[in-house]
Parts: structure tokens; sequence; C-alpha cells
């Protein structure tokens, strides 16, 4: 520090020494000298002091350490040096020019200095932007030295003078390579005053090494191979080796770099069984040289192990759990990059295949399987270019699922009258195990519904005989151990029929031969002809499993029949219907429709005998037009149980021995002197009295006889015919009056009771169930095989 700054007054003093300073001038000069010779004499003391204090000699003819007062030599010595640099700093700003000298320009801007080596020989190109503003006579001077590492330099330095300001680089030759040089450039106007810029070091690129020789291999295994090779014949100071190789035929280049830069080298992570191609360059801070000649080989084959211990588990319906151990493979045997699962189902139909990413995996979850399925499994182990032999082949089933729904379901009529239908389809697409069953739900449709158990071998269903005109819906279950699965849903909807409904049907137990049980049903000849007749029986039950049974007769004269049961534990319910003949006269009478004034006063309100009910299923009223119904006797409504089945009013005539035209004239004049002994009518109903079409009373428009108001004679106050054993009343709108005490009549239906005729049967029976043919009333739900009117009794 002391010698810089007397270097730096004493150039001050041999430029200025023609110019003289004021006073003023040089009492500042000395003020900034003093403070100088100051600050470096406690300095100094300072460091004797601290040498003093570790026991370190000043060395001979130096003064005895002064008593110097400080807390931290460091940081002593950092404050009073930088109170020296200050001063300097003082000092250099008051002395920096003589008087009357122009100042000197300023330094060269951005200067940058680049180096390069070919052919062994280096140079520096420095460039640089002139000072702003560029005075005149600006010349430059480009100053360079060789140093060491550190900065030191051994020799002067080397000037060229460039007195063109306008040339603003310079190149500077012939340096060796892989050298330091220190580079500056400075600025010039006249004789005296200079600036110059930042000194910068620059080192010179090595010489660019030639290609190794004698590339050759070592050594192979599957999965690696090791090289070696000599120096190049032009080296300089080699950095790296950089390898190259690829697969033979094509494939990426691959590169390994050898650093530090040794002379041989293994490369691994290579495939088995490949053949490759390697080269090699040396590298030096200059770049990369020219390759080696390369060499080729292949490496030794490997057939990995399959994994030991494979284990399957279901873990739900779609998939299942491997888990195995690894195969034991040495070092240097090959390297396993992962294991392949494959698998088919038991019908072969495909086969899929399931990797793991690495080795590194001994489970895996395969899924997307399909529910109830039986599957087979086998691991090998693959490398990089291929895979090795499967192990054992493990059997696994998923758990089960239930089945899909029947495919196409088709539905037919199979028979007319009473309708049957028959509904075929073909199994589920998926059964996932074997089928337990097929259930069938079937019913009216929004109405109450049955339950079938089918055989799961069999694909048809022969229905139970079904209501007319009606909707009815089957949904169709495939089931298997694991239950129901989606139903087959179809519907259909049965004709509407004509019906004819034979009077008085009464059915009696009896025993028969062999000491069996029958039902002898019998009825009296409908109003109209028929072929022969139908009859429809089946056990009573509150919740209806069974079906009904059919008895044809084919005789149009029949009027009684026997029926052997099975189950004579139970009571039974019968139908009787008659088949109709093919009609040649369209004006053929049909009974019914009494109507007009003359029904409004013959009951107070309906009943029914079961005989002239509909039986309907679901929560369709079972309530039949029977005895004469609420409202008058209407289209459709009878004056007795024999009568049923819609009466002409235009043509009623021939079967009721002239009766006249009693649809809508009953009040007529034509009708007076009606016979009061009307209450003896037949109990066929076939023949009123001869004096009965054209000699009604004429007190009878409403009221048949003043004495008839609900009774139409004191004679039938209570029963209409022998058969009919019960006493009509206003009451019997929805219920049989009890005591019900006909001859044929074992007990009475309280007002509650739904019958169902096909299903279940819901209300009560009130009353015992034993003796004769019961007649029934009240509100049905189950299937009337006949439809329409039908005359029923149920045998307790």
């Amino acid at each position: 520090m002391k010698n810089s700054v007397g270097f730096q007054f004493v150039v001050i003093l041999c430029v200025c020494m023609q110019q003289l300073y004021a006073q003023s001038n040089f009492m500042n000069t000395l003020n900034h000298l003093d403070k100088i010779m100051i600050q470096t004499q406690v300095l100094r003391d300072i460091v004797q002091a601290e040498m003093a204090k570790q026991g370190i000699p000043s060395g001979p003819g130096a003064p005895p350490p002064s008593n110097v007062a400080y807390s931290s030599f460091v940081d002593e010595v950092a404050g009073r040096l930088q109170i020296l640099e200050d001063t300097v700093s003082g000092l250099n700003s008051v002395m920096n020019r003589c008087h009357h000298q122009p100042p000197a320009p300023s330094p060269p801007t951005n200067v940058i200095a680049e180096s390069a080596t070919t052919d062994n020989v280096s140079s520096i190109v420095v460039r640089w932007d002139p000072p702003q503003p560029v005075p005149d006579n600006l010349q430059y001077k480009v100053y360079f030295a060789a140093v060491d590492e550190s900065g030191y330099q051994p020799q002067g330095e080397v000037v060229f003078r460039i007195c063109d300001a306008t040339q603003t680089s310079a190149s500077i030759t012939d340096l060796s390579p892989r050298a330091h040089y220190q580079v500056r450039v400075g600025t010039v106007a006249g004789v005296v005053t200079e600036s110059s810029s930042t000194p910068q070091v620059i080192e010179t690129p090595d010489i660019i090494p030639s290609a190794p020789q004698n590339l050759r291999i070592e050594g192979t295994t599957p999965n690696t191979v090791t090289l070696r090779w000599d120096t190049p014949d032009i080296a300089g100071v080699v950095s790296s080796y950089v390898l190259y190789y690829r697969e033979d035929g094509g494939g990426p280049q691959m590169t390994e770099t050898v650093d530090p830069p040794t002379m041989f080298y293994t490369v691994n992570d290579l495939s088995e069984g490949t053949r490759y191609k390697f080269d090699v360059a040396a590298k030096s801070n200059n770049g990369e040289g020219p390759r080696s000649i390369p060499v080729e080989v292949k490496t030794i084959d490997f057939n990995p192990p399959h994994p030991l211990d494979l284990n399957c588990t279901a873990m739900n319906k779609t998939s299942v759990l491997l888990t195995w151990n690894k195969p034991l493979v040495l070092p240097g045997d090959g390297i396993i990059r992962g294991f392949n699962i494959n698998y088919t189902d038991e019908r072969y139909r495909d086969f899929f295949l399931f990797k793991t990413p690495t080795a590194e995996f001994t489970e895996a979850v395969i899924s997307s399987l399909e529910p109830a399925t039986v599957y087979y499994f086998q691991a090998s182990s693959r490398t990089r270019k291929t895979f090795g032999g499967g192990g054992a082949v493990v059997m696994c089933q998923t758990k089960a699922d239930s089945p899909s729904k029947p495919r196409n379901v088709q539905i037919e009529l199979s028979r007319l009258d009473p309708p049957q239908l028959t509904i075929k389809w073909i199994p589920p697409y998926h059964t996932y195990g074997p089928l337990t069953n097929y259930t069938l739900h079937w019913g009216v449709k929004n109405g109450a519904l049955r339950k079938e158990k089918i055989e799961p071998y069999r694909l048809r269903w022969d229905s139970d005989y079904l209501d007319d005109a009606t909707v009815h819906e089957f949904k169709l279950f495939a089931v298997n151990a694991e239950g129901f699965g989606e139903p087959a849903i179809v519907q259909f909807t049965t004709p509407k029929r004509e019906t004819i409904v034979p009077p008085n049907v009464t059915v009696d137990r009896v025993k028969g031969p062999n000491n069996t049980t029958m039902l002898r049903v019998k009825w009296d000849p409908p109003n109209q002809p028929v072929k022969g007749y139908r009859i429809l029986y089946r056990k009573f039950e509150w919740v209806y499993t069974g079906r009904w049974k059919l008895k044809e007769l084919n005789d149009p004269n029949a009027l009684a029949t026997e029926i052997v049961v099975d189950e004579p534990n139970y009571s039974h319910i019968v139908v009787v219907r008659g088949t109709a003949k093919r009609r040649t006269n369209p004006n053929f009478p049909m009974m019914g429709q009494m109507g007009g004034q003359m029904g409004n006063q013959m009951i107070g309100s309906s009943s029914s005998v079961m005989g002239g009910g509909r039986m309907s299923q679901g929560n369709q009223p079972m309530m039949g037009n029977g005895m004469m119904n609420n409202g008058g006797m209407n289209p459709g409504n009878m004056m007795n149980p024999m009568m049923s089945g819609n009466m002409n009013p235009n043509n009623m005539g021939s079967p009721m021995n002239n009766m006249g035209n009693m649809g809508n004239g009953m009040g007529s004049p034509n009708m007076n002197n009606m016979n009061p002994q009307m209450g003896n009518m037949n109990p066929q109903m076939g023949n009123m009295n001869p004096q009965m079409g054209n000699n009604m009373n004429p007190q009878m428009g409403n009221n048949m006889n003043p004495q008839m108001g609900n009774n139409m004679n004191p004679q039938m106050g209570n029963n209409m015919s022998p058969q009919m054993g019960n006493n009509m009343s206003p009451q019997m709108g929805n219920s049989m009056s009890n005591p019900m005490d006909g001859p044929n009549m074992g007990g009475g239906m309280n007002q509650g009771m739904r019958g169902d005729m096909g299903g279940n049967m819901g209300g009560s029976i009130s009353g015992p169930m034993g003796g004769g043919g019961m007649q029934m009333s009240g509100q049905g739900q189950g299937q009337n095989p006949f439809g329409g009117q039908m005359n029923m009794r149920m045998q307790g």
C-alpha cells in the first residue's frame, strides 16, 4: 500500500514538475500524507503486537513492539486499511492532474477477449467500443502478458499501438495452447494522458485430440461389454473419452462418458443376445476429436427362469389377485426386466397378457374379468428382448354374480277359450354358474302377482287359464346361487270373448268308488243353444298357488257331471260355462236387457249370486249383474240367476213364451192387467206367464204390483225360486245377508270378502263352509278364465 501511494505520487510529480502548485494544494497534500503515515505506523504496531502475542519473532533489527490496545486483530486491521484506502483516495483526487493539462480520455467499453486454438496454435481476438465522446487524436494501446493460473505475471507486458481510432479490434496470434494471458486496452489522446480498461485473464483452448487407438473387446456377459483402447497420437490434455454404441441393424445412438479419462470401460444394461457396434473419441477443453475404428460384439444369450409359487385368489366378481416369488438369478447370468401373466377363460375364447412394469413386482390384480368364470393363469419372466418359459398353470374362479336376463322372450296365445298363453325364451347370455331355476312373476298389470318356479332346463312355460280382455304382465327372472338377475318383461292383452253362463249351478260333495271324493256339479239349461260345457275347478286357498283344472263336456244336453278331487280336505271352487254354437240367425234372442221403467223399484240394492257375477283378476270387481241390480234392470241385469246373459229387449218373444217387447214399453197401456199371480214364476224363467206379455197391470209402471215394491209378489218375498235359498233384501248390494238359510247354502260371505278365483283370495269367509254349494258375492282379484258373466259355486 505504501509503495503504491509513493509510486503514484512520484509519477504525478514527474509529469507536473514544470507547474507550481498553489500553497493550498501543497498543504492539502501534506495533510493527506501525514494521515497515511500515521495510519501506517498504527497498523504496523498492531501487527507487531499480534506477532508478540503468538510468540512470532519480528526478525533482527526490528524495533520493540509498542503497547497498542485492540479487541480483535482481524477487525482492527480491516478498519485501519479502510482508513488508509480512503486517505489515499483523497490524495489521489487532489493530485490527479497537473494544472492546465487536458484530462485523459475515457477507457474503451464492452471489451471482449476470445481465444481459439487451431492446428496446435492459439490466438486471442479482442474487441471493444470507443469511448464517448470520442476525443481528437484518439489512439488505442493493446497490452497482453503471459500469467500463471494464479494471475502472477513473470514478464512485462507487450504493447500494440493502434493509431486508427476507427479500428476497434485486435488479434493476438502465435500463442501457446492451454495458456493464460492478461489483456487490457488503453486509450490515448495526446502525449502523456492515458486510461485503460480493466485487465482480463483468458485461457487459450487446448488442442483437439486425435482418435484413440486400438479399440478392442475385453469381455462380454448377457448384459455388459468391457472395452479397452490406447491414447491418441495427438492428445494435449484429454479431459474425457466418449463411447458410442448402438444395436447392429439400427436403433438409437447411445453414449457413455468416461471421466476421469481411463483407458477402459464396461458398458452395462445391454440387451442379451444382441449385436452391438462400439467406437470411442477423446475430448479436450477445446472439443471432441474424431472417433476410433469401430468394433462389433454380441452379448451372451439369456433364458430367464419363470417365477415361483404362483398363487391366485378371487377378490370379487371381476378381479383376482396373483402373487409369486422371484426366481433365483446369479450376478452375471442376466437381467429380468419384468414378469408376464398369460391368462384365458375356461372356454379358451380369448387370450390376454398382463405385464408388470418392472421385476420388483411380486403381485398383480387382474381385473375386467367375467363373474363366476374359471380362468387359467401362467407366469413367465421377460428380458428386454425375449421371455422365458412359463411355470405351472393356476386355475382360479371369479366370484359369482346374478345372471343376466333371459333372451328372446316370445309370448303367444296357445288357447283361445279359455285363454291360455305360452312363453318361450333362450337362456341368459351370462349365467355365471349353473342356474337353479327360472322364476316367473305374473298377473294382471298393476294387480296381484303370482310366482312360479320353472326348472332351469325348461325354456317354455304354459300359463294358467286367464281372464279375457285384460292386460297381463310377465316378469321372467333367471336365478343362480347368487340370486335373481334382471327380469325380462313382456305384456299380453287377452282377447274379448262371448260367454254363456248356465243358471242354478249347484255343487255337492259325494263319495265315489274306491273311497274317492267327488264333486257332483249340476246346472240348468242356459237360455241359448250350446254345443257343450266347460267346467273349471280348483281347490280353495287364501293365497292360491295351484292352477285351474278343466273338464270339457261335448254333450249340449248335459246338466250334470262328477269330478274326482285329489285333495278332499280342501274346499273347491267350481265354474261352469257353456260352449257357444256357431250362429246362423243374427236375431237369436239373448236374455238380459229387461231395462226401461220396470227395473227401478224391483229391489233396493244390488245383490249377486256368483252365477250372475263376473270373476276378474287383479283389482277388477267380481260383482255381477245378479238378482235385480241396484238402479233397475238395465241391459245386462237379470231378474234371476237363471236369466244371466244379456237379454235382448227386441227379441224376447219366442223363448219367453211371447213375453212381448218389455224393453221400453213396460208402462204403456198395452201392458195392462198383469196377473197378480206372477209370484209363481217358473224357476227356469223361460216362460214367465203367457198372460204377462200384454196384460200388465196399469199400476205396474214402476211397481209391478202394489205389493211388489221390493218383492215381486207376496209369495216371492224371500224366495225367487226354490233354488235360491236366500233372503233378498235392499242391503244385498255387496254381500249376502245372514243368516244364509237356503237349502243349498253352507254359509255366508261377508261383505269384506274379495274372491280370488285364480290367485290370492283376499277378505274372509264368515260361517261354516260345510254343506252344499256356496253362493258367493264380493270383489274379486283372481283370474276368471271364462270371463264375462259366469255361474260359480264353491263346495265346502
